[in-house]
């Protein structure tokens, strides 16, 4: 039996695997592909697809690029680090985390069921990708991943963001910080009505554009031009670059059977990553909806990691028959 089973190969998942290989803990990281959704540098000249946004990527400028990839660095140094550790690594694909007594039992698809003590669930989120576009999908969805940052490469350029989601409205605000042109195109006109979008609204380049649908992309050139229809009205944006924040799915159909998905399907966890079921962790975008940050996908992971070692040392005490005077949920400061 492993002391660990980790279910996921992005920034969550692989702090978890060093946290936990830092510990000497018998764990297995079980994943499609080691790196997640997080690629190596990008090719300049291209257009992609970062999380559920849309970017054509000119390429950083050289003072700018090694900033720019600080949390896709980290994520591929652990990348190098764990491939000289296979006896850790499966690469394969859970179906099911089940319960059984004190343990887990972890199926996978090609490798048969792995029993643990522990689970961290860092699975990540996949972005909607729900326009009904005329012939030019293509322009906005299966079109890979940057790890650039978004605000540093608008400076001075139009900026068109399609969606209503949380995460959509503060990336205007950040965004109207330092582009020329920003257009809100809102799928709904009662989203409107919101605190946070009539706050946008007073931000001279800042345009709304409630009860909008995008209904064709078209590339001219270096800009993107983005034909948005609201009853018979019909109007084109012209941009630098388009994004389509639409929200997320998380990937937690593995674990949802053991009631620990919450609203809109993401795990919920307390601030150390554990959920309501004792040994059973979670990291990363699968947890919230605002997600995509690496970064903070890392220190989850490093969290979620040092929790589960907790609850391991006290299931180790409590086997030995000696008394346990802490929670393996939380852990006292200084």
């Amino acid at each position: 039996m492993r002391d660990l089973v980790i279910i996921g190969g992005g920034a969550a998942g692989q702090a978890a695997a060093m946290y936990a290989l830092g510990k000497d803990l018998d764990f297995l990281l079980i994943c499609d592909h080691l790196g997640g959704r997080i690629e190596r540098p990008a090719a300049v000249e291209k257009d992609y697809l970062v999380g559920s946004i849309l970017v054509h990527y000119d390429g950083p400028d050289p003072e700018d690029e090694e900033r720019a990839l600080i949390g896709s660095s980290a994520v591929h140094l652990f990348e190098d680090l764990l491939r000289s550790h296979q006896e850790f690594m499966l690469e394969d694909r859970v179906k099911a985390v089940r319960r059984e007594g004190d343990t887990f039992l972890v199926e996978t698809q090609r490798s048969g069921p792995i029993t643990t003590a522990s689970v961290i669930v860092a699975t990540g989120v996949t972005p909607r990708r729900d326009l009904r576009l005329n012939g030019s999908a293509g322009l906005l969805a299966d079109l890979g991943h940057s790890t650039t940052q978004h605000a540093a490469a608008l400076v001075g350029k139009r900026v068109v963001v399609v969606g209503d989601t949380l995460q959509a409205l503060y990336s205007v605000a950040e965004f109207a910080a330092t582009a020329l042109q920003v257009y809100l195109v809102l799928p709904t006109e009662a989203a409107a009505d919101r605190a946070e979008v009539r706050l946008l609204q007073q931000r001279p380049n800042i345009a709304i554009l409630p009860g909008y649908q995008v209904i064709d992309v078209a590339a001219e050139g270096g800009t993107r031009v983005l034909v948005v229809r609201r009853g018979d009205e019909v109007s084109r944006l012209v941009a630098d670059v388009a994004f389509a924040d639409l929200g997320y799915e998380p990937a937690s159909a593995v674990v949802r059977d053991l009631g620990v998905v919450g609203p809109g399907g993401f795990v919920q966890v307390d601030r150390d990553g554990a959920t309501r079921v004792p040994g059973l962790f979670a990291a990363g975008d699968v947890t919230r909806p605002e997600g995509e940050q690496v970064l903070t996908a890392i220190g989850d992971g490093a969290r979620a990691a040092r929790c589960a070692h907790f609850y391991l040392l006290t299931r180790t005490m409590r086997g030995s028959g000696q008394s346990v005077g802490m929670s393996w949920g939380a852990e006292q400061d200084g």
